[in-house]
């Protein structure tokens, strides 16, 4: 079995999550998304930004947070939240649904990325 923290590397800036050329077709672009691996291969991602638009943010934020709730509650394998930049998997951080600390960090982050547009 291959887990995801054995391709985990520390480059300059961050840690990073390299992806291999099989898993670069399911790469949509940047910004924070959850990505889900089944023995250490990248096999889908949740886009909280595919979240229908609303001129209220706190709803599209809410929206995006319940998705990614019962997105993770589907899965198998191993869950992770990544930036996502040219192929690379950046700043990777294991989200469980039993772990509070990891849900309230996706949380955050995916907050933050409608707040500030990123």
């Amino acid at each position: 079995m291959h887990f995801v923290s054995d391709r985990i590397e520390q480059v300059s800036t961050c840690s990073v999550i390299k992806l291999k050329v099989q898993e670069r077709d399911l790469y949509t672009g940047a910004g924070w998304k959850l990505a889900r691996f089944v023995d250490g291969v990248l096999v889908d991602f949740f886009d909280p930004q595919d979240t229908e638009w609303s001129s209220d943010t706190q709803v599209m934020i809410d929206e995006a947070n319940e998705a990614a709730l019962t997105w993770l509650a589907s899965s198998n394998g191993e869950t992770w939240l990544v930036f996502c930049s040219c192929y690379t998997l950046c700043e990777p951080r294991r989200i469980e649904l039993d772990d509070a600390s990891a849900l309230a960090h996706m949380v955050r982050i995916f907050g933050e990325q409608f707040i500030e547009g990123i």
